[in-house]
């Protein structure tokens, strides 16, 4: 058994983020999966996946030059980035290599574009 540790990113996908936003982590073959969330009381509305690896394999700078780029590619777009000590960071603006150290300690990543694909 391995004594390396995993790590985790949380992506909350809302509105019409959610495809071209898997799309894009698949373009760049980044492996992710749907968390299921099973509850009696209402949730929101976001799905939910997981980009999960060894922490050494983990493609930091890929998925950070992705959000990035997803980004700026229409002015609907917002990445939010929920740390570990509970801040709440808008990664627009970002570069890519402060975006992989916000990633680093995220706990949760919400992903949205509040305009349908053309």
């Amino acid at each position: 058994m391995s004594s390396e540790a995993y790590s985790l990113i949380r992506l909350t996908l809302f509105k019409h983020g959610s495809a071209s936003f898997l799309a894009a982590l698949d373009e760049a073959q980044i492996r992710h999966s749907p968390i299921r969330n099973f509850s009696n009381t209402p949730q929101a509305s976001g799905m939910v996946e997981a980009i999960t690896a060894l922490s050494d394999a983990m493609p930091w700078n890929a998925i950070a030059k992705i959000i990035v780029a997803w980004i700026e590619a229409r002015k609907s777009r917002e990445v939010i980035i929920h740390t570990e000590s509970g801040e709440r960071i808008h990664a627009k603006g970002y570069s890519a290599s402060e975006v992989q150290k916000l990633l680093k300690n995220s706990t949760n990543v919400i992903v949205i574009d509040t305009q349908p694909s053309e």
